[in-house]
């Protein structure tokens, strides 16, 4: 104790721990273990973080969608949809996703050549786009 400080006597996090996986239906559904062990003491810190990351995350989809050369509408859905899916099949609790600025430039590299400022095409080559890339993370188990 110093400066009458004490320390809580908490186990430190060993990073190596092995964590036995969850079988049957919770494997495919990871948010039923999550719910079954989820406390109510979380509630208003999950509700306040959740305030917080649509409060950055909504524009930024947007201006991401609008940086890519799609309409800003688009950024939205590409904000929410992967959020939604990831608490239904994700196994974190606390992992935060969103769209990332360096895919904006190759979205838009690849996409308006090929699009030849046709938006509704420009939106469909993202949509294949954004499926294919989600096939091969699969394929590749990530």
């Amino acid at each position: 104790m110093r400066c009458g400080l004490t320390t809580p006597n908490i186990p430190a996090a060993d990073p190596f721990t092995q964590h036995v996986r969850p079988g049957g239906i919770s494997r495919l559904f990871p948010i039923i273990s999550t719910l079954r062990s989820y406390q109510r003491d979380w509630v208003l810190p999950d509700i306040a973080a959740g305030l917080v990351l649509t409060a950055i995350l909504v524009p930024v989809g947007m201006g991401y969608a609008a940086a890519s050369g799609l309409p800003a509408i688009y950024g939205l859905y590409a904000t929410i949809a992967p959020l939604i899916v990831y608490a239904i099949f994700g196994p974190s609790r606390i992992l935060v996703l969103g769209p990332d600025s360096a895919l904006a430039a190759i979205i838009a590299a690849t996409i308006l050549p090929l699009a030849a400022g046709n938006a509704d095409k420009a939106v469909a080559l993202a949509s294949m786009l954004a499926v294919l890339s989600g096939v091969l993370c699969i394929l590749a188990g990530l």
